[in-house]
């Protein structure tokens, strides 16, 4: 008797293997794909971050941010999923490829408008967070994706100007920047251990307190430690500490096991349709390319000597210092112990090719020494001298001589109604600099107006917020006037030779 025919067995498809593997498996090969995308599309950006932290910026704390999140999401992912188990791939591609064509806009086009001011707003961490949010929406579901909606509200803070504002009002220094990065940890604890208000408040206050107690005792016995550890050991501390008391006090009488919670099955299947979408997004985000300042530095070489806090320049050769003001407040800015010492300086006799009747020439020599330098590239000098109502020139490079570059620039200032042009240069290293802006004004009596740095806090910040909503359109002289080019660039070259020489340097 002759054998029955068999069909053959069926192979899976690539799809159905897929489908059929372990939820975990799935989530963790999705959350490869964001990852790697988002590599890819913000690398330059991470390089910025790195630079920016290992030349001791403020903007290091954003590290914290996504670790802080990621103990958040644990904290999250152990409560009961409590969203409906429908989905909507429909709506779900929509709000995800409305989400992914926003942050090419905030990196293609808002970037650019605001690239005077790349350290501080840092936008294209922002266009990163829109492009991790959106890729996680089209590839698991905006019902999963809001479920940890407190995890991605603490995923925005990588937008550091909030962050910056509360190390400037805490006054500035290492211990302000531990205490604003304790209301990132506090934030992150409370989400964590939230299941209730209650817990949630009790978690913010014990956090804060661990947290700032921690910082005292940094501040009281390692008071020259890195920026970094102000802003990363305070903030893993409370965290961690917090959330694993509040952890074992729920959990008391019960097995303690961190993975005891089911991994529930996706909600969101046919994903294989948006791998292509977040892949394409990803290399258009990658084509875009981050401006100048993302790698910039105004640091033009070594110091001619050892700097000090408060000390005048030396005034060059036939130049007088005829008088001297120090403004403290912005110590705020560029870190403590930060002094900007003006300076006037009155030449010893007239020369008619700087002004037709021969008088002497007056300018002012600013200049701060900041043992945080990297925050020279945060906040723009036209920050620290209020001037809103004033039109810029692009700038030009100079030699100065001794290895220094100076940048030359021009400004109408519609307040003051002159024209004046500076002269600004920088040197130091990456833990102490000096930065010098050297001012002439087209008006050459005795009394001629300078811009004078802002005297308060709210003045500079109120110059902040109304140069940051013109963004660019600050840049707008189209026809500059350097009229005081010649000089300026004499006079830098005497000023940064009299530096050298006033210690017999030759370098």
């Amino acid at each position: 008797m002759a054998p029955a025919d068999t069909d053959p067995p069926k192979v899976p498809s690539f799809s159905e293997r897929y489908y059929g593997t372990h939820p975990f498996i799935r989530v963790a090969l999705r959350w490869l794909l964001i990852l790697g995308s988002t590599t890819v599309a913000f690398w330059p950006s991470l390089v910025s971050l790195a630079y920016t932290t290992r030349h001791g910026g403020v903007g290091g704390y954003v590290w914290v941010v996504p670790i802080a999140a990621m103990l958040v999401a644990i904290g999250v992912a152990r409560r009961n999923r409590d969203e409906l188990p429908i989905h909507d791939r429909q709506t779900d591609i929509i709000v995800g490829i409305m989400g992914l064509v926003l942050a090419l806009l905030v990196k293609g086009v808002l970037l650019a408008r605001f690239d005077l001011y790349f350290h501080l707003l840092r936008l294209d961490l922002v266009a990163m967070w829109l492009f991790v949010l959106s890729s996680s929406i089209v590839l698991f579901g905006l019902r999963p994706v809001t479920r940890f909606g407190w995890v991605w509200y603490l995923l925005l803070m990588v937008f550091p100007l909030p962050y910056y504002l509360m190390v400037i009002v805490f006054g500035g220094g290492n211990f302000a920047a531990g205490a604003a990065t304790m209301a990132i940890a506090s934030t992150a604890t409370a989400i964590a251990v939230g299941r209730t208000h209650r817990r949630g408040l009790l978690g913010l206050l014990a956090s804060l307190a661990v947290g700032l107690a921690v910082l005292a005792v940094m501040y009281t016995f390692f008071p020259d430690a890195p920026l970094l550890v102000y802003q990363q050991v305070p903030a893993y501390t409370s965290i961690i500490v917090v959330g694993l008391a509040m952890y074992l006090r729920a959990r008391r009488g019960t097995p303690k096991r961190m993975l005891d919670r089911k991994v529930e099955p996706l909600a969101a299947k046919q994903v294989w349709s948006a791998v292509p979408l977040v892949i394409a997004v990803a290399v258009a985000l990658a084509v875009v390319h981050l401006p100048p300042q993302a790698d910039s530095t105004v640091i033009s070489r070594a110091a001619p000597g050892e700097l000090t806090f408060g000390q005048p320049v030396v005034a060059p050769a036939g130049w007088q210092t005829t008088g001297r003001i120090n403004y403290r407040q912005v110590d705020r800015f560029y870190g403590t112990d930060a002094v900007l010492v003006r300076q006037a300086m009155t030449a010893d006799v007239g020369d008619p090719r700087f002004d037709k009747f021969s008088r002497p020439r007056t300018v002012m020599v600013d200049n701060i020494v900041s043992n945080r330098p990297f925050s020279f590239e945060v906040y723009p000098g036209r920050m620290v001298y209020g001037l809103t109502d004033s039109r810029f020139s692009v700038t030009r490079t100079v030699d100065l001589g001794y290895g220094v570059k100076g940048q030359l620039l021009s400004v109408v200032d519609d307040n003051l109604l002159i024209t004046w042009n500076s002269l600004r240069f920088a040197w130091g290293s990456s833990s102490l600099s000096q930065r010098i802006t050297v001012f002439a004004v087209d008006n050459h009596d005795q009394n001629a107006p300078f811009p004078t740095p802002t005297g308060t806090l709210m003045s500079t910040l109120r110059t902040m917020f109304t140069l940051l909503f013109r963004g660019n359109a600050v840049l707008d002289e189209n026809a500059p006037s350097y009229k005081d080019a010649d000089l300026l660039t004499e006079f830098g070259r005497e000023l940064v030779a009299a530096q050298f020489g006033a210690l017999g340097s030759s370098q």
